[in-house]
C-alpha cells in the first residue's frame, strides 16, 4: 500500500513549481475577458471600446496597426461606385488600429476563389445571394418580398449591429462583418407590356445561378429560367435571347443600361433586397473586431445608399413601369411560398425569416401574416 504521505507532499510540490504558471495562465484569461467584453460593451464611449480592442490585439499589431486585406466587387472596376464608397473605410479603419488595403475585382468568382483559398482577401465584399455559401443567416435578408423595402433593410442593419447576434453572423470558418444596401433586385423587360409578373409565364427569363430564391420565384411563375454567372445572365438579355431578366439595380446598371433596345423597361417593383456583405476569415476577425466593423457598417448604411440612389438618377423616370394590383398580390403570395419551400430545404435560415416577418409587421402590423404567422 502506498504511503499516504506521499500525495500531499507531491501534490505541495507541484503548486509551488507549477502554482505561478497557472495564476499567471489564469490572470491572462481573465484580462482577455475583461477586455473583450468592454469592445462589446455598446454602453462604453467609443474611444474606450477602441482603446481595449487595441490592448486585446497588440501581439497581432505590425508598427501599432492590425493589417488586413478587403476585397472589393464592383463590375465597374476601381472607378465604379461601390469601390468609390469602400475608400472611406481606409480611413475610417485607423481608428480602430486596422492597416486597412483594399482590393478591387470585377470579377465575382475570382475574388471568391481567392479568398476561400486564402491566397489573398481577409475579407470579401460580396452580394448576398454569393455569401450565401459562407453565413445562411444573412444571406436570407436576400429572400423574395423577406424586406420589402429600403427601410425594412436599415433596420435589420441596426438588429444585426447588436451583439446579441452575433452568434448567427460567425461559424468555425467564417463571421458575417456587416452589409448595406445595394437596391433590390428587379424584373427587367424588353417591352413595356412584359413588364409585370404576370408576363413570366411560359417566357424566356435570364437569372444569375447564384439567386436560388429568384430562381424558384420565376418557376413558381411559370417562367422558362435561363442561367448563368451574373455577367452571363445580363448578356443573354441585352443580347435579346432571352425576353426578360431578374436581376440587381447594380447589374443593371453596370452591364445593361444603355446597351438594350429602346423598348426595354423595368418593374418598379422590388422582388427583394440586393445587398453587399462583408465576410472574412473567422481567425483573422475575433469577436471584438468583427463587432466594432459591424457597428461601422451600420454606420455607412445611408452613404452606400445615396451612391446607389445617385446611380440610379441617371435612368429615366419613364424606365419604370409602377406595378399593378394583381403585381402586389402575386409577389406577396408566390414569394411567401419560396421562402417557406426553400426553408424546408434549409436553404434560408428560420430565424432570419421570422426577424424579416417581424420587421414587416413592425411596419404594417395589420397584415394577416402578423396575427397568423408561419415564418
Amino acid at each position: 500500500m502506498k504511503n499516504p504521505r506521499i500525495l500531499p507532499a507531491f501534490c505541495l510540490f507541484f503548486l509551488l513549481v507549477a502554482g505561478p504558471g497557472i495564476a499567471d495562465t489564469t490572470n491572462k484569461i481573465r484580462t482577455h475577458q475583461t477586455l473583450e467584453a468592454a469592445v462589446l460593451n455598446q454602453n462604453l464611449p467609443l474611444e474606450k471600446r477602441v482603446k481595449a480592442l487595441k490592448t486585446l490585439l497588440s501581439d497581432e499589431m505590425t508598427d501599432g496597426r492590425l493589417p488586413r486585406t478587403f476585397c472589393i466587387w464592383d463590375p465597374i472596376g476601381k472607378a465604379g461606385p461601390i469601390a468609390t464608397a469602400a475608400k472611406d473605410q481606409v480611413l475610417r479603419s485607423l481608428h480602430y488600429g486596422m492597416q486597412l488595403t483594399i482590393d478591387v475585382y470585377q470579377n465575382e468568382q475570382e475574388m471568391v476563389d481567392a479568398f476561400v483559398s486564402k491566397e489573398a482577401c481577409d475579407a470579401i465584399l460580396v452580394r448576398g445571394a454569393t455569401a450565401q455559401r459562407f453565413n445562411r443567416f444573412l444571406a436570407t435578408t436576400e429572400a423574395p418580398g423577406a424586406l420589402p423595402d429600403r427601410q425594412h433593410l436599415q433596420l435589420l442593419a441596426q438588429v444585426l449591429a447588436k451583439p446579441e447576434i452575433a452568434e448567427h453572423m460567425t461559424n468555425t470558418q467564417y463571421t458575417a462583418l456587416g452589409l448595406v444596401t445595394l437596391g433590390y433586385s428587379r424584373l427587367y423587360a424588353d417591352s413595356a407590356d412584359k413588364a409585370s409578373l404576370s408576363s413570366l409565364d411560359g417566357k424566356s427569363v435570364s437569372v444569375a445561378n447564384t439567386d436560388t430564391g429568384f430562381i424558384r420565384l420565376v418557376d413558381t411563375l411559370r417562367g422558362r429560367t435561363r442561367t448563368g454567372d451574373m455577367p452571363a445572365t445580363v448578356q443573354t438579355f441585352t443580347n435579346d435571347l432571352t425576353e426578360l431578366m431578374v436581376a440587381p439595380d447594380i447589374s443593371y446598371l453596370a452591364m445593361a443600361n444603355g446597351r438594350t433596345g429602346s423598348e426595354t423597361r423595368g418593374l418598379s417593383m422590388p422582388l427583394g433586397q440586393s445587398t453587399l456583405q462583408l465576410i472574412g476569415h473567422t481567425d483573422r476577425f475575433p469577436p471584438g473586431l468583427a463587432q466594432i466593423l459591424r457597428e461601422d457598417f451600420l454606420f455607412k448604411f445611408n452613404s452606400y445608399a445615396r451612391v446607389l440612389d445617385k446611380e440610379l438618377g441617371n435612368i429615366p423616370a419613364s424606365f419604370w413601369i409602377n406595378p399593378s394590383p394583381e403585381d402586389l398580390t402575386t409577389l406577396s403570395e408566390s414569394a411567401q411560398k419560396v421562402r417557406l419551400s426553400l426553408r424546408s430545404e434549409g436553404y434560408y435560415d428560420p430565424v432570419m425569416l421570422r426577424l424579416a416577418r417581424k420587421i414587416r409587421c413592425r411596419f404594417s402590423p395589420g397584415d394577416s401574416e402578423c396575427t397568423n404567422p408561419v415564418e
